[in-house]
């Protein structure tokens, strides 16, 4: 009897050992934690002009694009750290995005990169993005792609610290310099509306009144149409806007030493 019960021990540890094993074997591997931006200087041989930061909760997503504002026959390329997730297509509104799953492979740090295959209709080539829901803007011309720190948080890093470390150059003029924790913001508009101005409201900043148009991207250091914001500090705003017949709403992302240049289109 004795035998049989040292024999049944025995058998129950050799079952519990297997078990582990195969567990073990069948766990995920650990994945790699970026601390800094991994934005390159350049992709497809244009430069990378750094647009700002955006915090996602999980490295599996899905990433839909559409048309940001008019939708005037703009055709892009999606980059995702490195990867092509978008091939030369053209952009619909935001009732017909186009989707794709995407594995960004990192926890911590990644990116994505707008790459611009014309300036559509309406100059320059623009497009929203919406990352498992969390939507932002991204433009580009035929000189310059527009690039994001896509940041996966939870693993001591987060959109305080993103600057476009490796390369990515900001977007704009007029920004700050020198590590503030600040960075700027202009709105602006291609045309006149015929709304009269257009007043803009940053939630928990105040608010600028555009009065004037430009039919180029404005430097953030133009200030005589109005809509800029200056030293505020790093993060994600809501903001609204709004003339006669016309409303806008929408998040922006502040980041370091940058200006965002930040187009209402209807």
């Amino acid at each position: 009897m004795l035998n049989k019960k040292i024999f049944i021990t025995l058998a129950a540890i050799a079952a519990l050992l297997i078990s582990c094993e195969k567990e073990e074997d069948n766990s995920e591997p650990e994945v790699d934690v970026n601390t800094t931006s991994i934005i390159p200087s350049t992709n497809f041989g244009r430069p990378n002009v750094y647009l700002g930061c955006v915090e996602i909760g999980s490295r599996i997503t899905t990433i839909k694009v559409w048309d940001h504002g008019t939708i005037d026959n703009d055709v892009v390329s999606i980059i995702a750290n490195g990867d092509v997730i978008i091939d030369q297509k053209t952009l619909s509104g935001p009732d017909n995005p186009i989707s794709v799953n995407y594995d960004f492979g990192y926890n911590g740090y990644n990116y994505i990169t707008l790459y611009a295959h014309n300036e559509g209709d309406i100059p320059p080539n623009t497009c929203t993005i919406s990352i498992n829901g969390r939507e932002f803007v991204l433009e580009a011309n035929l000189q310059t792609n527009g690039s994001v720190d896509v940041i996966v948080s939870g693993y001591g890093v987060d959109c305080s610290t993103s600057n476009g470390g490796n390369g990515g150059t900001s977007g704009g003029t007029g920004g700050n310099t020198g590590g503030s924790g600040k960075g700027d913001v202009k709105f602006w508009v291609n045309r006149d509306f015929g709304c009269g101005p257009i007043t803009v409201n940053v939630e928990g900043v105040g608010s600028s009144t555009i009065t004037a148009y430009h039919t180029t991207t404005p430097d953030c250091s133009e200030t005589g149409s109005g809509g800029n914001f200056d030293d505020l500090p790093v993060g994600t705003y809501n903001y609204t806007a709004s003339c006669q017949g016309y409303t806008w709403s929408n998040t922006i992302t502040i980041s370091e030493n940058s200006c965002l240049r930040y187009e209402l289109r209807i």
